[in-house]
């Protein structure tokens, strides 16, 4: 314990009680634990490999409906990333019904980047908006405010991956 507290920077007192869960350890703290014991997130909470199902059929995906709450209407994310804690990225198929569309006020420091599968989006990013079309990709930084709104006729299809927003 004493080892490890000096390389991450903290006294063995704190190691001990974040090993006998008295303390829970902040995100930076946790990602040196994890480094100086040349561990990755997952094994470091006791999952194994299997567990993030490296590959999905699309049955298999997690599935997320986007409502008003969360800023949305007629969306539904898959997700391509498992949920996990300390993920550096995030990815999800954004699947968006004729006239469905998704508003995020939220930013965050990070990026997202996309690439239109199928239909016919307008992206706005800040105050500009952007026809997309099948193919299309898009980049921006995440502390820009975005929304996408289906104006086609067909189901549009995003593959989205972005850095997480952490809380």
């Amino acid at each position: 314990m004493r080892d490890l507290a000096q390389v991450v920077g903290c006294d063995e007192s704190m190691i001990s009680k974040i090993e006998a869960g008295k303390v829970m350890p902040s995100l930076p703290m946790l990602d040196k634990m994890v480094h100086a014991l040349d561990r990755d997130m997952a094994s470091f909470f006791g999952l194994k490999i299997d567990d993030y199902k490296l590959v999905q059929k699309p049955e298999d995906r997690l599935k997320v409906l986007v409502d008003a709450l969360r800023g949305g209407t007629g969306v539904t994310y898959e997700r391509l990333v498992p949920i996990a804690a300390g993920n550096l990225l995030e990815g999800n198929i954004h699947v968006v019904a004729p006239g469905g569309e998704k508003v995020d006020l939220i930013t965050h420091q990070g990026e997202a980047v996309g690439y239109l599968v199928s239909g016919t989006i307008e992206l706005t990013v800040d105050d500009t908006t952007y026809l997309m079309t099948a193919g299309d990709s898009f980049f921006f930084k995440a502390y820009l405010t975005n929304s996408y709104r289906n104006v086609g006729p067909d189901e549009a299809r995003i593959v989205w991956v972005n850095t997480p927003q952490v809380h």
